[in-house]
């Protein structure tokens, strides 16, 4: 058994599954080591073999093929000769008319050795072999042909000598092959290691390439979104807006008379005479009867409820039953600030009248509602009220409020 066919017996183990990849190697190794070592000559398979050097003694070792009696060849060319696809051609075709006169009219098979074992093999790989059948062979291989023209079966021919195709065309994946690359002659587990180390790198790459894109996605949409927010509060789009109309104009207030230095001393000082029928009532205002039976001359309750919680001690009433009727109230408070908090109360409390501008002063303010004006101010520690009513109403106040102003000016003005 040749060594090629040690190597085909290897290969069918290792694909049925009786040898391990390990022990492949191994066993493939120690196969081509002792074919490297031992054969002197070309072997069966047409793969000849390069003689290692010069043997002891100096003598130039004759190669085989050199006939008897010629002369001692030069020492060898450590190169292996130069391949020709045109030799290689003749050589398989006339192995093969030998092999089919030998098995003539029998159906078989034959291990073909490569065409191309005359190139380079790179260290540790074996020799790729074909099996083909015998009865197609005088189809594929038909008789020697001239070097330069060289056929490889029916349909397909080869190339020139010059040529760099292989014998099975140039329909390989990849193309041909480069200078110096042995990929397609690899055989066994190599070729599964081959294709997981680039499906691997392939997968790594995809990762990687997937990672940054993710990684720019997510950096832009924080960009955009942090953007668009500042550009959504600075440049916010204008939107026409109804302009608000524009705040009334106030008429300036004129100024009362100037304020008396000191206060009234007595109740009756503090109000001006008015013509007209007197009410029943007129005259001086105590605690008790403000809480009885006078309780109505100061309405409404809410007003005589803050003025008797802010230390309301007497006053004094004037009224006229007309028409139009005139009522004049004064309340001796405590102090000014607990007089102004009474005035604030009463003009709060005038539910449906009007500011009147033209007949107010300052601190001074009149509320109307056509045929009632009334108004309240602060006098030092005097709540001053004013009320007038009926026919004429308006004339009457202002004459009345004229007279009570320069007779009792106000002290707060705002």
């Amino acid at each position: 058994m040749t060594w090629q066919d040690e190597l085909q017996n290897l290969d069918a183990e290792l694909a049925a599954g009786r040898i391990s990849a390990e022990e492949y190697r191994q066993r493939r190794d120690a196969v081509l080591g002792r074919a490297q070592g031992g054969q002197t000559g070309p072997s069966s398979g047409g793969f000849p073999q390069q003689h290692p050097g010069t043997p002891s003694g100096g003598v130039p070792q004759q190669h085989p093929g050199t006939p008897a009696g010629g002369t001692p060849q030069q020492q060898p060319n450590p190169f292996p000769p130069a391949f020709s696809w045109g030799d290689a051609a003749a050589q398989g075709a006339q192995q093969a008319q030998q092999q089919q006169q030998a098995n003539a009219g029998g159906e078989a098979t034959q291990v073909v050795p490569n065409p191309v074992a005359g190139a380079p093999q790179p260290p540790g790989d074996s020799e790729s072999t074909q099996v083909v059948n015998l009865s197609q062979a005088q189809q594929q291989w038909p008789a020697a042909q001239p070097p330069q023209q060289p056929q490889w079966g029916p349909q397909q021919g080869w190339g020139a000598v010059e040529s760099t195709g292989t014998p099975w065309g140039d329909d390989l994946p990849g193309g041909q092959p480069e200078h110096g690359d042995a990929a397609w002659m690899r055989q066994g587990p190599e070729v599964f290691d081959s294709a997981g180390k680039s499906g691997k790198g392939k997968l790594i790459a995809g990762l990687s390439i997937g990672g940054v894109l993710v990684v720019g996605l997510i950096v832009a949409l924080i960009f955009y979104l942090t953007s668009g927010g500042d550009d959504t509060t600075t440049t916010a789009d204008p939107t026409p807006t109804e302009q608000a109309p524009p705040p009334p104009t106030t008429k300036e207030l004129p100024e009362p008379p100037a304020a008396n230095p000191t206060p009234p001393a007595n109740p009756q000082d503090v109000l001006v005479g008015v013509d007209g029928p007197p009410h029943p009532w007129n005259g001086p205002l105590d605690l008790p009867a403000l809480q009885g039976h006078k309780s109505g001359v100061l309405q409404p309750q809410a007003v005589l409820d803050t003025a008797i919680q802010n230390g309301l001690t007497d006053g004094w009433f004037t009224k006229t039953d007309g028409p139009p009727q005139v009522t004049l109230l004064a309340l001796r408070m405590p102090s000014q600030d607990a007089a102004k908090t009474v005035v604030e109360k009463y003009l709060d409390a005038q539910q449906g009248l009007a500011v009147d501008e033209d007949l107010s002063y300052k601190g001074v303010e009149v509320v109307s509602t056509g045929s009632t004006f009334r108004t309240a101010y602060v006098a030092h520690g005097w709540v001053v009220i004013i009320d007038s009513s009926g026919d004429q109403a308006e004339q009457k106040f202002k004459t009345v409020l004229e007279q009570q102003l320069a007779h009792t000016p106000p002290t707060v003005r705002s």
